[in-house]
């Protein structure tokens, strides 16, 4: 793991004390550093599809129950309007 790598997952620069977290909280919830980077990231906005029912995420259409199962790390913030 590299830092642009977490920088990239967690949606902002990593302080050295951040990475010692994430490898920490890796190391005792046995993930990758990668998923329990996601843990601390920021959160994704997701809007609402015209459909009423779906929405985009690095460009596929996902429902709220299929985006917490192919990503069940990441957080998400759904907007609907």
């Amino acid at each position: 793991m590299n830092k642009t790598e977490l920088e990239k997952i967690l949606g902002y620069p990593p302080s050295r004390e951040m990475m010692l977290q994430v490898l920490k909280f890796a190391r005792e919830h046995q993930l990758t550093p990668m998923e329990s980077a996601q843990k601390f990231a920021m959160p994704n906005m997701l809007f609402i599809n015209q459909d009423g029912k779906t929405y985009d995420f690095e460009g596929e259409s996902y429902t709220p129950e299929q985006l917490k199962q192919k990503f069940p790390y990441y957080r998400f913030v759904m907007i609907r309007t």
